[in-house]
């Protein structure tokens, strides 16, 4: 008992010892939630213990740490998103989740950068305006012309207009039928929504339009109207809008993406949430890779990696689902093909629908 006795004031001080030379919180509550601290983070809120009042060298020091942090997680995420397929998936659902960028988080940042340089990068095909045409370009300019109904001296002009070999890209010009009602969509024939609607009167109640096919045909006859004399308008307002809608597209399929993988892999020991996961981490790559091929597009030599680039996307998730669930070679393959035709047919109907939606609100 006494050896006993005098060997607690030795173990004593090693514990003294140890908490001394430990990291001391600066502030004996947390400054955000108020709970007592434990650590130099807050175990109810995770904010960092600092002072209250920092120096100039203690908010530099904070500041380069704080971007290291989340900032060299992006990194890294990007790194093996890039180049290790289903492999931050399976580390996400393996419960490893404070060392990689959230997934969610991530997919919000990337899918917005996608579209900033979508609708804000020229388009590398608009170079060709600006090349002379050949001569049997012209030829079958002039057969078109003819088709068209336009006059000897429209078409003389036109001619001249193309014959111009330093013509500036940037100029435009509209080519407008006179003989006609000019712009004319699916081949309508009424030129606005009154011409339509007086058609529909005369015919017998049996012989008029349903709803939908009304719906379609007036909609026609207001485009005509709206955009007459003025097609090219009508291309790119609905090229525009139909983009806008692509996004919210895919985003609407991603459920449908990770469902999909649940009825592929049903036998497998995988919750829903965990295909989720790994359906949102392909989207991740998908519009990361998207983003790199934008920019490979506006340098002519790099042409050849937007083509590498994309045949990297479509092999990408039968990598990924051979590392992710862990069948054979075989197995993964037949899934990867039904997998990549069903979820096509999907994606065609949600194009679809959008197109649709689009011709109906333009």
């Amino acid at each position: 008992m006494d050896e006993l006795g005098k060997s607690f004031p030795a173990a004593e001080a090693m514990v003294d010892a140890e908490q001394n030379g430990a990291k001391r919180p600066v502030n004996e509550n947390c400054l955000n939630c108020g709970i007592k601290l434990q650590d130099i983070y807050c175990h109810h809120c995770g904010q960092k213990d600092l002072p209250t009042r920092q120096t100039l060298g203690e908010l530099l020091t904070n500041f380069i740490s704080s971007f290291w942090s989340y900032e060299g997680k992006f990194f890294i995420t990007t790194k093996y998103l890039l180049t290790k397929p289903g492999f931050l998936a399976t580390e996400y659902n393996a419960g490893k989740r404070e060392s990689y960028y959230h997934p969610a988080r991530m997919y919000v940042f990337i899918s917005f950068v996608f579209f900033l340089l979508f609708f804000s990068l020229p388009d590398s095909s608009s170079d060709d305006v600006s090349k002379p045409m050949s001569e049997a370009d012209l030829k079958e300019l002039n057969a078109g012309l003819n088709e068209a109904g336009l006059n000897s001296a429209s078409q003389d002009s036109i001619k001249r207009l193309f014959a111009n070999q330093e013509k500036d890209s940037t100029n435009q010009f509209v080519i407008e039928n006179k003989g006609n009602s000019g712009f004319s969509f699916t081949g309508s024939q009424y030129k606005n929504e009154q011409s339509y609607d007086s058609a529909q009167k005369v015919l017998p109640i049996e012989k008029r339009d349903g709803w939908l096919e009304r719906k379609l045909n007036t909609r026609a006859a207001q485009l005509n109207e709206r955009y007459k004399g003025k097609s090219g308008s009508f291309g790119s307002d609905f090229k525009e809008a139909f983009f806008n809608n692509f996004s919210k597209v895919l985003f609407y399929l991603l459920p449908i993406f990770a469902l999909l993988l649940k009825l592929f892999y049903v036998r497998r020991d995988f919750f829903y949430s965990e295909h989720l996961v790994f359906s949102i981490y392909y989207y991740n790559f998908f519009y990361l890779a998207a983003c790199f091929s934008l920019l490979a597009n506006q340098v002519p030599w790099l042409e050849w990696l937007s083509n590498v680039i994309g045949f990297w996307i479509f092999f990408y998730l039968l990598f990924a689902m051979k590392r992710m669930y862990k069948q054979s070679w075989i197995k993964t393959s037949v899934k990867f093909a039904l997998f990549s035709f069903v979820f096509m047919f999907f994606l065609s109907v949600g194009l679809g629908i959008s197109a649709l939606t689009v011709f109906l609100i333009i």
